[in-house]
């Protein structure tokens, strides 16, 4: 959870300590051990401190080469510092001595802007090469640590927050209207980016050089894709490398820690993967796995499904476990949400203020670095949702049919629902579906469940900067399961920074995903897709390696998981009122009242009743809250910007 900052001038003026000590400032919430900034003529680095790991305990950034031609920042958790050792041919008495940040000066000075392709865990860099009169800025793999950029025409600054480039003068503070319109229209797959003009973030497994005069140039080192060393393995082989590698990846972001670890706990076969995992690895230490969970109470007898009891089946067979449950009385999308966008600078999202809780709960029991399940579905737990139709597909039927079965005993489906969905929904085409649609909803046009307004939605389109969205039925998982991962995959490296990372960072907790981790990443693409169901088991892959791990209920437990705000429809009735008369007011704005459609987020709320509930996957009462919040940080954005 440290943080980076710094400039570099293109017209070798002295950066002027004034501006660092701004920047500073603004992220001093992000160094509690400390903050710190060198220059060197036109370039200058700056690092707020917090020490998660024993290793940071040694750390004092700035850090300089020897020579003094080599100035560096980074905030990093290196998890191979023995294999870079010894390559660099660092003995083990000088590793225990060193942080990971003079590993990453070393691995610079061996192997120039090709270092980064040599480190492995969360990082991000910036080195300053005197001689060589350039900047370099490195991130890691999956981008699990992140910064942002502005290129001025005399200048380049970057910094871990936004906030913190908008301290430097001539940063531009302006909204892009594109991305605002694929917030409104949840166009995820065009969403790299920032939410500002000229405001950038550095992709995952990318590195970039910025000249002294000013020249940038930018090189992927990595993407994702399959280790070779894993392809065309049998499944006992998989099982093994399944344990092992997440087994590892857990263990890394744990074992150093200067605190006991935390986790956002749901119960599901995701988090509860990591959790059982880190068992053995806290073991040796004697701590727990601080694990906040987002509930209903204790004495709640409804039909709203939630995690609590899956939970609680996990905290028996996970001794380690010290669970902490989150419940939402009193707590709405309306608590707190002008403190999120003052925290973040950013629209808070429909669960802002269920995660404020969580961070709290971690942190107040004790955590600094937490965990949580994020990317399980897209890696090792892929949910299988098109297995039978690509079996049919290819013709394969006999494993079609055993699978058929398999499903309806588990599932307890019909069969006409699992023709409907399972099969017939990914193997129509595209068009064919979207012409049902179209059909069945009385050619509505394409924006009539979005709360964007036509014209700007079809300003957009004209311009290229969204995609018309498809209709809902025409989202269905393809045959090909691997493509829609990749796809996944490669739109997480390109974003500008995680989610919820910075209303992590508020709560001094740094986030980390280990489902995320390159070593996981690249043996989930190597795994054959007819490992992700098999006998109608969905995770079978997980099911069999975790076996010893998970509650015994879990190998018999159906795909879907429970949401963090699983009473999410009666939290949006019972703040209804209060949303409509802010509606009211917010669309007599011009400047609001062009990009959202007021209507329609009338109509999107009255869609369901408070009873009429999905566990937190109500997508019209989705919609209408991402479209108010929207709405709302326009609003406030206008005020402050001003």
């Amino acid at each position: 959870m440290s943080a980076i900052f710094g400039i570099l001038r293109f017209d070798e003026a002295v950066v002027n300590p004034r501006d660092l000590e701004r920047m500073s400032n603004t992220l001093a919430y992000r160094g509690p051990d400390g903050r710190k900034f060198a220059s060197d003529g036109p370039a200058a680095l700056g690092h707020c401190s917090m020490s998660v790991n024993r290793e940071d305990l040694r750390d004092a950034q700035p850090l300089h080469d020897r020579e003094g031609d080599v100035m560096l920042v980074a905030d990093l958790r290196l998890d191979n510092r023995e294999d870079l050792a010894a390559t660099l041919g660092i003995s083990a008495t000088d590793l225990s001595e060193l942080p990971d940040s003079a590993l990453v000066m070393r691995a610079y000075k061996a192997w120039g802007e090709d270092c980064a392709a040599h480190l492995l865990g969360d990082f991000v860099f910036a080195i300053w090469d005197a001689t060589r009169k350039k900047l370099v800025l490195g991130r890691d793999h999956m981008g699990q640590r992140y910064v942002h950029f502005h290129r001025g025409r005399d200048f380049f600054v970057f910094a871990t927050d936004l906030k913190a480039l908008w301290s430097y003068p001539d940063v531009p503070r302006v909204l892009s209207e594109a991305q605002i319109g694929r917030l409104l229209v949840l166009d995820r797959r065009r969403a790299a980016g920032t939410l500002f003009d000229g405001v950038e973030g550095l992709p995952g497994g990318t590195v970039m050089t910025v000249e002294a005069t000013g020249a940038v140039r930018t090189r992927h080192y990595w993407e994702p894709h399959a280790d070779p060393v894993h392809e065309g393995r049998d499944e006992a082989y998989y099982i093994a490398a399944y344990k092992r590698v997440l087994g590892e990846a857990v263990a890394c972001r744990i074992r150093r820690a200067l605190r006991p670890p935390g986790i956002v706990f749901s119960g599901g076969y995701d988090s509860a993967a990591i959790a059982g995992l880190a068992g053995p690895v806290l073991a040796n230490s004697g701590r727990k796995l601080i694990a906040a969970a987002s509930v209903m109470p204790a004495d709640y007898r409804g039909t709203i499904r939630h995690a609590r009891p899956w939970v609680e089946m996990c905290a028996r067979d996970m001794p380690h476990l010290d669970v902490h449950y989150v419940t939402r009385e009193g707590k709405s999308v309306l608590s707190g949400l002008e403190q999120s966008f003052m925290a973040t600078d950013l629209p808070a999202g429909s669960y802002h203020f269920v995660m404020h809780e969580l961070f709290s709960t971690l942190a107040q029991a004790g955590a600094q670095v937490t965990m949580d399940g994020h990317g399980g579905d897209y890696t090792l737990h892929p949910r299988g949702q098109a297995a039978l139709a690509r079996f049919l597909a290819r013709l394969r039927l006999r494993r079609f049919f055993s699978e058929l079965r398999g499903h309806l005993r588990l599932s307890g489906h019909s069969v006409w629902r699992t023709l409907k969905i399972d099969i017939a929904a990914p193997l129509l085409p595209g068009a064919i579906m979207r012409l049902r649609h179209r059909i069945r909803h009385d050619a509505k046009p394409a924006w009539d469940d979005r709360p964007i307004t036509a014209a700007f939605a079809d300003r957009l389109v004209a311009e290229g900067a969204i995609d018309e969205p498809a209709p809902p039925v025409a989202r269905q998982p393809p045959v090909d399961m691997r493509a829609q991962i990749l796809s996944t995959l490669q739109a997480v490296t390109a974003a500008a920074a995680p989610s919820l990372a910075g209303l992590a960072a508020l709560h001094r907790l740094e986030v980390t995903r280990p489902f995320h981790d390159k070593r996981v990443v690249e043996l989930a693409l190597a795994i054959p897709q007819d490992l992700y169901v098999k006998n109608g088991r969905n995770r079978y892959l997980a099911c069999a390696a975790l076996r010893d791990v998970y509650p015994a209920e879990f190998q018999t437990r159906w795909r879907k998981n429970d949401d963090e705000i699983p009473d999410f429809q009666r939290m949006a009735k019972s703040i209804e009122p209060e949303i409509l008369a802010e509606v009211k007011r917010m669309e007599r704005s011009d400047d609001i009242a062009q990009y959202v459609d007021f209507a329609k987020i009338r109509r999107l709320l009255a869609a369901r009743e408070p009873d009429d509930h999905n566990s937190g996957w109500e997508e019209e009462t989705q919609r209408a809250l991402r479209g108010f919040v929207v709405a709302r940080y326009l609003k406030w954005f206008r005020r402050h910007n001003r």
